[in-house]
């Protein structure tokens, strides 16, 4: 689980876990509850169901609506969407140059599985020095 700013920096990076624990069971143990606060509001996919856990806390969680039986959206969901959008794409740039490392594309060797944890910290951690994720629209550089 990682934690990212609306500007872009990864600001939480969680343990990693197996594949088999819930979102709401990694969301529990990776202490990320301990730092938000009652008037803070989460964003996840829509197949993120941490909901319940996030109300307990009187944190909000912030999905992208569901079509589900309508045909279309309507237009304060349209509005809803494109303003998450803006969003996840710093997410998504985040995750991307993470994976750009290349380090959980071959077996991990098993004398690392001790420090696996720490060397994913420190890949999350690279990412913020990488420099924007987005240009600055207003930006005089070239």
């Amino acid at each position: 689980m990682l934690g990212i700013s609306p500007h872009g920096a990864i600001t939480f990076v969680s343990s990693l876990y197996t594949g088999s624990i819930s979102d709401k069971e990694i969301t529990r143990c990776s202490g990320i509850l301990d730092l938000l606060e009652p008037t803070d509001s989460v964003m996840a996919d829509k197949s993120f169901d941490i909901e319940s856990v996030l109300e307990s806390h009187g944190v909000k969680l912030n999905l992208p609506p569901f079509l589900e039986a309508r045909d279309q959206f309507s237009k304060e969901q349209v509005l809803d969407t494109k303003t998450i959008a803006k969003l996840r794409i710093h997410v998504e740039r985040a995750i991307r140059r993470m994976k750009e490392f290349h380090i959980f594309d071959r077996d991990i060797p098993l004398n690392l599985l001790g420090s696996i944890n720490q060397i994913y910290t420190v890949i999350c951690l690279l990412v913020n020095f990488q420099g924007p994720l987005i240009k600055n629209a207003y930006s005089t550089d070239t």
